[in-house]
């Protein structure tokens, strides 16, 4: 790879200390270790990986962890007020997905919108795949995606626990199987509800290549409108609309680089929608099995510039002030 080619992260996360501190309250079992993180981690991974820029975003289990909805309102400010304060410190290297209350705060949450992008300026926010049992196509969160649309925002999509599936086992922790189904669920609730096409000036990024969406897309397209054709409603989308809104998606690449999934997604993914993302500190030792196999995947230039940053500069025309 060229030396020039800096890539763009668009999944990479960042555990202030105030952060760990609330998740200490939470008693986690002890296996459930969150990684140690700071600013300057951060660069010397991004430049051990020739990352120009990476969009520092809130990881699971979220803002939520604090408890009551005051507490909760605090914790989304600190982390935004810091992450701004990080871009701030270094403009060419960060940008950031601002955080927001659990959904389910309506008041809270379109509150912290206007903040992020009236005073903060932040690059997008994050949302979780589900907040109180409703996953991101529910009728109750139409006011926040009506208030995103407005901004045209950039959305990370992050999944988090799934409430459908207790901890059965300690051999298969959610973040092995069940986030990819996470993401694939509220994608395809997103979709199916005529939410992603009624507040489509919003670009929704999906972590981890999509999850299992691109596996089940034509499943999801084909059964849906016909066998299960009851659960659709006035709002929802019919026929080839169906593939079409699941393909309008952005993909992330964190912890998506082997063949496999790159066989697949790229050739059903539409041209300028794929994008680098590494899920430091949280990929670990993995980062590096990744990174190698996207690097050793066959791709020509053009291709690879486009998923290594050139989509990235499409959706943060911020980032073009620094470098093309």
């Amino acid at each position: 790879m060229e030396a020039t080619l800096g890539k763009i992260d668009v999944h990479h996360h960042i555990i202030p200390d105030f952060y760990r501190e609330a998740l200490a309250s939470l008693n986690l079992p002890a296996k459930i270790l969150f990684p140690t993180w700071s600013p300057e981690a951060s660069l010397a991974f991004m430049d051990k990986h020739n990352i120009d820029t990476a969009i520092l975003s809130l990881s699971a289990p979220g803002a939520t962890i604090a408890g009551a909805q005051d507490n909760v309102r605090a914790l989304v400010r600190q982390w935004n007020d810091y992450a701004f304060k990080l871009r701030a410190a270094y403009p060419e290297r960060f940008g950031f997905f601002a955080a927001l209350p659990g959904l389910l705060d309506h008041e809270g949450t379109i509150a912290e919108i206007q903040h992020a992008f009236d005073d903060l300026k932040a690059d997008g926010v994050t949302l979780f795949t589900s907040y109180g049992g409703q996953y991101l196509g529910a009728k109750t969160f139409e006011s926040i995606w009506a208030e995103l649309d407005k901004y045209h925002a950039v959305v990370h999509v992050h999944p988090n626990h799934s409430f459908s599936a207790p901890f059965t086992t300690p051999f298969l922790p959610q973040p092995l199987i069940d986030y990819p189904q996470e993401t694939a669920r509220a994608a395809s609730d997103l979709v199916l509800s005529g939410r992603k096409r009624q507040f489509g000036k919003c670009k929704i990024i999906l972590s981890h290549a999509g999850g299992t969406l691109p596996y089940l897309a034509d499943r999801i397209s084909t059964l849906a409108p016909t066998i299960f054709a009851g659960i659709l409603d006035e709002n929802s989308p019919r026929g080839t609309d169906i593939m079409e809104d699941l393909k309008s998606f952005y993909f992330d690449l964190a912890l998506g680089g082997s063949a496999t999934v790159l066989d697949l997604l790229l050739k059903w993914a539409p041209p300028g929608h794929i994008l680098y993302g590494s899920d430091f500190p949280f990929a670990g030792d993995a980062a590096e099995h990744f990174d190698g196999s996207l690097e050793e995947y066959e791709m020509h230039g053009q291709a690879r510039h486009s998923c290594y940053r050139g989509n990235a500069l499409e959706l943060f025309p911020r980032l073009r002030m620094h470098r093309q």
